[in-house]
């Protein structure tokens, strides 16, 4: 192949792969690598203040206004030990909207430590709905604890080490 056949080739690559990629990146509304739309924080103001507020654990440092909404689907899963709180210390995503009926898997990364998903309605500004525990500290991928959101309200959670370094999620249930 000769130089000018090889510099065309490797420019009409390359504007190619431009060009697909394009459609690629998150549009708003749109979370990154995920199809499920995203809602403003601000329409869930529980959980809203649940991950920014430093009066109980710091703020969710991988909470960045949106909510995922995942109604409609029949099961959902949220990582334990995804990355933030400067480290492997957050559930990924930190906050989603769920039907009534749905089920949720934390499902453990094997990251940061052991960890548990507690909803206390006294440790989580006294306003969350839902009640559960994941029966203590849990470690090692593959690790799961379920839940079925079967009442409208607000779950507001967290893990009991790692509330102070911000390890704290939300779900609305509509």
């Amino acid at each position: 192949m000769d130089e000018t056949t090889r510099r065309w080739l490797l420019r009409a690559v390359g504007t190619g792969v431009v060009a697909g990629t394009a459609g690629c990146s998150a549009s708003s509304g749109r979370a990154a690598g995920n199809d499920a739309p995203t809602l403003p924080g601000s329409d869930y103001p529980t959980i809203d203040e649940w991950l920014q507020t430093s009066d109980v654990g710091r703020p969710a440092t991988n909470y960045h206004g949106e909510v995922l909404d995942w109604t409609g689907r029949d099961t959902v899963t949220i990582s334990v030990g995804a990355d933030g709180n400067e480290g492997n210390f957050a559930y990924g995503p930190p906050a989603v909207v769920v039907s009534t009926g749905t089920v949720v898997e934390w499902s453990w990364t094997g990251l940061g430590n052991p960890h548990d998903v507690v909803a206390r309605p006294a440790d989580q500004l006294g306003e969350s709905d839902y009640t559960f525990d994941s029966d203590g500290m849990k470690d090692g991928s593959g690790v799961k604890f379920t839940t079925t959101m079967d009442q409208q309200g607000i779950a507001l959670y967290h893990c009991t080490p790692h509330l102070s370094l911000g390890m704290k999620g939300g779900i609305a249930v509509e």
